[in-house]
């Protein structure tokens, strides 16, 4: 119900713009989780692609190509190795 009430929270929504939701988009997946995703063009090899952020459907066209077809997506969170000393 309290979304309903929100006029406030839901103008911002709307005007909010495409720098802010990157932002927004950047702290809610951390920089150490990598995006992978596994494409085909011809169907019998396949490449992996990686991501810094989650990709958009524009971000896939555009390193796979158009013809290109998806065959699985995959995160995978950075281990944080400390040296000993």
């Amino acid at each position: 119900m309290a979304e309903a009430t929100d006029f406030i929270g839901r103008v911002r929504e709307r005007v909010e713009t495409a720098e802010e939701r990157r932002r927004r988009e950047t702290a809610r997946h951390p920089a150490a989780a990598r995006y992978t995703v596994l494409v085909t063009r011809d169907g019998t090899a396949a490449e992996e692609l990686l991501f810094d952020r989650p990709p958009t459907l524009a971000d896939l066209v555009a390193r796979a190509g158009a013809g290109a077809f998806l065959l699985g997506i995959g995160v995978a969170e950075a281990t944080v190795q400390m040296a000993a000393e």
